[in-house]
């Protein structure tokens, strides 16, 4: 049988020289010389198991997404197993068990395997990406570790084992800081981290705990072992005390932060604790520690960024960002306060929480709890002769009223609003209590914006079938996604905002003085030249960025748009 070295070389996969290189490195390390040249990136893992299923009359499948696994193999085998020899389990026949792997030379695991399970073993090769997939998806995240856990159980005398009910475990603390808990604990993170998620959402149910994802703004289910609802207690409590909360205290909401190393990545945690029916609800955030902002991040269009530069070189004034949570109203403040970052100016923040931090800005927490508001911070640091000052959110009528005469006093104010749309901006201000003259006054713009989806640019193709579609879409080229391994057959990958803005000018502040409604504010700035949400998001789909679904799932359409 000739050699794995000399056929790579045969087939032009690599040089003589790489093989010498990499036949060096395996005699000092030990490993086999395939590993070393796939680690030495002289050769892909593809290519390599292509190789070694035609030297040694294997099977290879480039994605197994496609192949039939049968539940009878499955619940043959348990996860620790599949775990430790990194191997899925496809087709149990007879006594004939077909497994996938990644190291076909690794026959003694298959020895190991007929052994402890008592079948015969037949081998497929596929990469290991393509088994962890699998693995993830019929048995769970972290089902190997949920099993080691309940394993050492005590058993009762019918050798049924007798799983421990963490809800009477009198030393919480200790449950928790078991070492097999903290490592189904950074499972369930790496993998949300792996998976682009920005949130976690731990549910626990009656009969179960759901745990799910929310990758680019939706919630996604992850598929977790049934017995991870003994377990619950215990992650709960893991959960606190990374992020400094009182384990024992189960009646009353929590919030903490925890700052970790995941995958060498530091991450940022926000961490939010409920009492529910049937236990705690967990939510975590996910922010990185460090980001670099930049406006050309954003997604804003040509226009839309000259709108946005011209306002942030106003001397004084206040720049309103409107939206729901989640909308990515913080990152666009930030992007434009880390513009505006220079040495001569000062720039001041007052936020709930700080969601990243800025350097060369000073930030301030606002703590409630002992009566450090917004408004209290805001009158403090007027004697911190800022030039520019962010205030995370208007909230009541004295920090709006704060804001407003700050702005007039001469500072560059940013701050947020929650309110639907732009044009609903100065109503809202209005609706707390702000007098009409001063909101007309002091009032640059009004920005509203919303995230959408981005098509995935690997499995991208035009739309032919638009019967479906709103009228407004069927003259236009629409693209979509139709699902990848890219994506996780999404269809989608990433976020790009889109933008309304608003512009305080004379007309409009005419009509904000006369008390017009939002309805009327948005006429007279269309008849200006203003773009609604819904049409930045036209502009999207004619760009081929986005679907026409994703824009009508976060932009309403106004008269004249449908």
């Amino acid at each position: 049988m000739a050699k794995i070295g000399d056929l790579l070389i045969q087939k032009g996969l690599v040089k003589a020289q790489q093989l010498e290189c990499a036949l060096k490195e395996a005699a000092k390390t030990g490993e086999v010389i395939g590993k070393v040249l796939v680690r030495m990136g002289f050769v892909g893992e593809e290519q390599l198991l292509e190789v070694l299923a035609e030297q040694l009359g294997l099977v290879f499948y480039r994605s197994l997404r496609d192949v039939p696994v049968s539940p009878e193999a499955i619940k043959a085998v348990p996860a620790r197993f599949t775990m430790h020899y990194k191997f899925m389990p496809l087709k149990l026949k007879g006594s004939l068990l077909t497994i996938a792997v990644s190291d076909p030379l690794a026959v003694w695991h298959s020895e190991d395997l007929k052994l402890q399970l008592g079948y015969d073993i037949d081998r497929v090769l596929a990469t290991e990406e393509e088994i962890m997939g699998l693995l993830r998806k019929y048995y769970g995240v972290g089902a190997a570790t949920v099993e080691e856990i309940l394993s050492k159980e005590p058993k009762t005398e019918d050798n049924q084992q007798v799983r421990r009910d963490y809800e009477e475990i009198d030393d919480l603390e200790k449950g928790a800081q078991d070492s097999s808990v903290i490592k189904l604990v950074n499972q369930l993170l790496s993998e949300a981290i792996s998976s682009r998620a920005t949130d976690i959402h731990i549910e626990p149910f009656r009969n179960n705990v759901r745990v799910r994802y929310r990758i680019d703004g939706i919630l996604y289910e992850m598929r977790v072992p049934e017995q991870i609802r003994h377990l619950h207690q215990a992650i709960v409590s893991r959960i606190k005390i990374l992020s400094g909360l009182n384990v024992v205290e189960r009646r009353l909401p929590q919030d903490g932060r925890a700052v970790i190393k995941v995958q060498d990545k530091q991450v940022d945690l926000r961490i939010s604790v409920i009492p529910a029916a049937y236990g705690e609800n967990v939510v975590i955030r996910i922010l990185p520690v460090h980001l670099l902002y930049s406006m050309d991040d954003l997604g804003l269009l040509p226009e839309d960024m000259k709108k946005i530069e011209a306002l942030m070189k106003k001397p004084h004034g206040i720049v309103f960002l409107t939206g729901p949570t989640g909308s990515g109203k913080t990152t666009t403040l930030y992007s434009c306060l880390s513009k505006l970052n220079k040495e001569a100016v000062k720039i001041i923040t007052i936020e709930d929480p700080i969601e990243y931090e800025l350097p060369g800005i000073m930030q301030i927490q606002v703590k409630p709890e002992i009566g450090f508001t917004f408004a209290n911070a805001l009158r403090g640091i007027l004697r911190h002769d800022p030039d520019i000052m962010m205030v995370g959110e208007v909230r009541d009528t004295e920090t709006a009223e704060l804001a407003i005469r700050t702005a007039l006093t001469g500072h560059l104010i940013f701050s947020t609003l929650h309110t639907n749309d732009s044009a609903s901006g100065a109503t809202r201000l209005m609706d707390i209590g702000i007098e009409p003259y001063l909101v007309a006054s002091s009032v640059n713009a009004f920005i509203s914006q919303r995230l959408v989806r981005i098509i995935c640019p690997s499995c991208k193709e035009e739309l032919t079938d638009k019967k479906l579609l709103p009228d407004i879409f069927k003259d236009m080229k629409i693209y979509h996604g139709k699902g990848c391994d890219n994506c996780n057959r999404i269809g989608y990958k990433g976020r790009t905002a889109i933008y309304e803005i608003l512009l305080v000018e004379d007309q409009i502040r005419k009509l904000i003085i006369e008390k017009a409604s939002a309805a009327q504010i948005k006429k007279k700035a269309q008849e200006l030249g203003f773009k609604t949400l819904f049409e930045a998001g036209m502009d999207e789909v004619r760009r081929g960025q986005t679907t026409p679904e994703e824009v009508m799932r976060v932009a309403e359409a106004g008269e004249g748009e449908e």
